[in-house]
């Protein structure tokens, strides 16, 4: 569930660049929204560190992630668009891509070879290239 606030914090920093449409839940440490970046007419993704998550040593880590992903330039990667801080949380912002996850199609059964093979491949490709930018 969402934070006491967090949405109406997150949208009342934004302004009226940004409308918070939904949160899509959240990785090991971050919470995560769908918004829709009013100036350029298309949904984006937020990426947001949470208050309970804050302490110095999961900023810095937070921190890292951002830098980590605005170096890849990868065609299976997501660009970083912005990246900033409100309310004292860092946070980034990338395109949104709808449809499916991995995980929601992996739960329908099996995937056809090809298409697993499709999908590893281009995982390991992503990952080489962030590996080659941690080097």
């Amino acid at each position: 569930m969402t934070e006491p606030n967090l949405h109406d914090q997150l949208q009342t920093s934004l302004g009226s660049t940004c409308t918070i449409q939904r949160e899509l839940g959240g990785g090991g440490m971050s919470r995560v929204f769908v918004a829709r970046d009013e100036s350029l007419g298309r949904d984006i993704v937020i990426k947001l560190l949470p208050h309970e998550l804050a302490a110095e040593l999961s900023v810095e880590r937070f921190t890292r992630e951002i830098k980590l992903a605005a170096a890849l330039q990868h065609p299976h990667v997501l660009p970083v668009l912005s990246a900033g801080v409100t309310n004292g949380l860092p946070y980034y912002t990338m395109p949104f891509v709808r449809g499916e996850s991995l995980r929601a199609s992996m739960t329908k059964g099996l995937m056809p070879m090809d298409a697993a093979l499709g999908v590893l491949r281009d995982v390991a490709r992503a990952l080489s290239c962030a590996r080659m930018e941690r080097a």
